[in-house]
């Protein structure tokens, strides 16, 4: 999942030197980086690059040709076999006489097999403790936020009244292409570069697919994706879905996957927790969030960013920080537990926006939010901001100092809210050794929240226990015993 360029490239080198001959090796890169269609004139070492979306490019290389690529890594002498295999490969690219090649997907081919798709559970036997992780489910792809930024990207890429501004608008529109070819969606993100508007999973497949999770032995499901409230509710539009708040959310089809989630035994009667990752605030209505909070211990992650209303507009989200503490409000009065997501150093930042994320921050503390997290900006491959002009990250003095004290309110609001768990006994999933402490062991929080160092537990790894919490050690673990 890297996007560091020179990382990458010292893995290839060390590849390389462990398979000098290429007729013999197979090389792939993707995810982030491969967002940069040049990535193969960037990096030696690997033979293609996956475009987007990767997981049915992988199935039909490995699944389809891994007897020939067996075959020819075994026994071949000349790496021109490659090609033959490369070109049948829809959705990579793959150098031919130094020329980049690219194979185009079939879209709708690949959207249809998307949301047929029961996912690949089995594959998660792969990870050794499988059981403790927070598994992803999709549940959607792609992002219907076609705003844009109002950010300068170069000098041929500025917003402004002059052709259109309808991104900034109070009550704005939005629209498929930009008269100044600015890329839609915040410009910190890639998601609709990677994936396009969105596109969701039959209820079937995602049932099928947490079943087989769940008798698999796996307690923590995500269900994952870049807004969790668009749903399906491309369903309602006669086009692409390209407005982050317009039409609503698609009630019926949310209703009816968390009702099927809900008759799922170990759901309903919480031996498994669900978290859903990403709702954006603008589709946070009062009948969305009393379908979502019918789900046992109900939690979900919202994003933020920044507490500035002139600085999240500039940025092109969706909505604003208002409307997100308005969500989390109505969210938390349901039950409901939420974590809180904002970014510092982002590009354009300044003194006068982080003054205002630091009273949002203030106001989420009194709410109670469950936990705040803050992430460091981090420039994507094709994402708007993708090599912006440097002055735009480079920040004053006073403005630094400003993320710093974000920082430390974040660290010291969310070791206070840990504090809460001492003296409490909680359901705790053993899963590791506490390398720091070998007779210990390290396990996780059913319903969410921070690891747990268990005393003298080493040898019950593997297993639910009753933890009673005796002490925070920092923000993001405390310290508990198993209770008989």
């Amino acid at each position: 999942m890297t996007m560091d360029l020179g990382i990458t490239q010292k893995i290839f080198h060390k590849w390389l030197n462990f398979h000098p001959n290429p007729s013999n090796r197979l090389g792939i890169i993707g995810g982030p980086i491969s967002t940069d269609l040049k990535i193969l004139n960037k990096i030696e070492g690997p033979d293609i690059s996956i475009i987007g979306e990767g997981e049915f490019a992988i199935h039909d290389l490995f699944q389809n040709k891994l007897e020939i690529i067996e075959n020819k890594i075994i026994s071949s002498e000349d790496p021109s076999w490659k090609i033959k295999i490369f070109s049948s490969i829809k959705g990579i690219s793959y150098k031919i006489n130094n020329r980049i090649q690219f194979n185009p997907k079939h879209l709708n081919c690949e959207n249809q097999r998307f949301k047929s798709s029961s996912g690949y559970p089995n594959k998660i036997k792969s990870y050794e403790e499988y059981k403790s992780a927070r598994v992803f489910v999709e549940t959607l792809r792609g992002c219907s936020n076609f705003r844009r930024t109002g950010l300068q990207l170069n000098l041929k890429r500025e917003c402004s009244t002059n052709p259109c501004n309808i991104c900034r608008t109070k009550d704005f529109t939005t629209q498929m292409n930009c008269p100044v070819d600015i890329s839609p969606g915040c410009g910190f993100c890639s998601t609709i570069n990677e994936f396009g508007y969105p596109k969701s999973r039959d209820i079937n497949a995602i049932i099928s697919e947490i079943e087989n999770l769940i008798e698999m032995g796996v307690s923590r499901i995500v269900l994952g994706g870049p807004d969790f409230l668009d749903f399906h509710r491309e369903d309602l539009v006669p086009n692409q879905l390209i407005h982050p708040s317009s039409p609503e959310p698609n009630y019926e089809a949310i209703e009816d996957l968390i009702g099927n989630l809900n008759n799922i035994d170990s759901v309903k009667n919480h031996k498994v927790q669900l978290f859903i990752e990403n709702v954006k605030a603008v589709l946070c209505t009062d009948k969305a969030l009393d379908i979502i909070a019918k789900i046992p211990k109900a939690i979900f992650s919202i994003g933020c960013e920044t507490g500035s209303e002139e600085f999240s507009n500039l940025l092109g989200r969706p909505g604003s920080p208002s409307q997100s503490f308005d969500a989390v409000s109505r969210a938390i009065k349901r039950g409901i537990r939420v974590h809180v997501y904002f970014i510092h150093s982002l590009p354009g930042d300044e003194e006068e926006y982080t003054l205002d994320t630091l009273k949002l921050l203030e106001k989420f503390a009194l709410l109670g939010v469950d936990k705040i997290t803050l992430y460091k900006y981090q420039e994507l491959p094709g994402s708007p901001f993708f090599r912006i002009p440097r002055r735009y990250i480079h920040f004053d003095k006073k403005t630094i100092r400003n993320f710093k004290k974000i920082k430390r309110f974040i660290i010291n609001y969310n070791r206070n809210q840990k504090q809460k768990l001492i003296g409490k006994t909680i359901k705790v999933f053993l899963s590791e050794v506490n390398k720091l402490n070998p007779n210990d062991a390290i396990g996780w929080i059913l319903e969410g929240g921070p690891k747990v160092t268990v005393k003298k537990a080493a040898q019950l790894i593997g297993d639910f226990y009753d933890v009673q919490i005796t002490s925070v050690i920092s923000d993001r673990l405390v310290e508990g015993t198993i209770i008989n």
